[in-house]
């Protein structure tokens, strides 16, 4: 009986204890809930969480270990296009400015808007690609992928297939690629301090990943 009453105390502890560590995790959370959206006021929808193991070391030093953020919608400032952000930062300062030793940011833009400001006809993401209609009475169809060059960010043509034939691209005039760059072609210029690492479609949209080192949250915000 004495055992089992021991197993029974020793559980309802791990319990209590663990409840603690989820209240504390959720704590933390919510205060790094609050900075962003004090850092980034064009943001809604935000939401932040921190890895329960890294909970004791980010109460007791002068800076966060780790921290996911998700904010669902923000306006870029070149264009005022809506996109969600993921973020993925470690390091970051308790004291402000919030700088964050360093960022992974990926800027994704819904597949609706792609489609629909897209000046090619037909347009719908299809796997990793855009197809588009071509050709004369459209018989023909179009497979583009996204590219990032000189703070520009435009599609290249991958195939063309008509009749159940498909061409390369590299098959194809250079002044077809060259259009097609020209028309999908814009200004795309990442916050200071963050580099442009890559750009892919997938059924949520055209993702912008992003990274840099020692980047301040404010920044961020003001310059996205």
């Amino acid at each position: 009986m004495k055992i089992k009453k021991r197993i029974i105390a020793t559980s309802t502890t791990v319990f209590v204890l663990l409840g603690g560590a989820l209240g504390a995790q959720q704590y933390v959370s919510s205060q790094i809930t609050s900075r962003v959206e004090r850092e980034i006021p064009k943001a809604s929808g935000v939401s932040a969480s921190v890895p329960l193991a890294d909970l004791l070391s980010n109460i007791a030093s002068d800076s966060i270990k780790s921290v996911n953020i998700n904010i669902k919608s923000f306006a870029l400032k070149e264009n005022g296009t809506k996109t969600s952000l993921d973020i993925t930062a470690s390091n970051i300062s308790k004291a402000k400015p919030t700088v964050a030793g360093s960022l992974e940011v990926t800027a994704t833009i819904p597949a609706s808007t792609i489609a629909e400001s897209s000046e090619f006809n037909d347009a719908q993401i299809v796997g990793n690609t855009l197809q588009v209609s071509a050709g004369e009475g459209g018989l023909a169809t179009a497979l583009l992928i996204p590219k990032y060059s000189n703070s520009q960010i435009y599609f290249e043509l991958q195939s063309v297939s008509f009749l159940g034939n498909q061409i390369p691209a590299s098959s194809l005039p250079a002044e077809l690629q060259n259009q097609i760059k020209s028309r999908s072609q814009r200004s795309l210029t990442p916050p200071k301090g963050l580099k442009v690492e890559s750009v892919s479609l997938s059924s949520k949209g055209l993702s912008v990943k992003m990274f840099g080192s020692n980047i301040q949250l404010g920044n961020l915000g003001s310059s996205l």
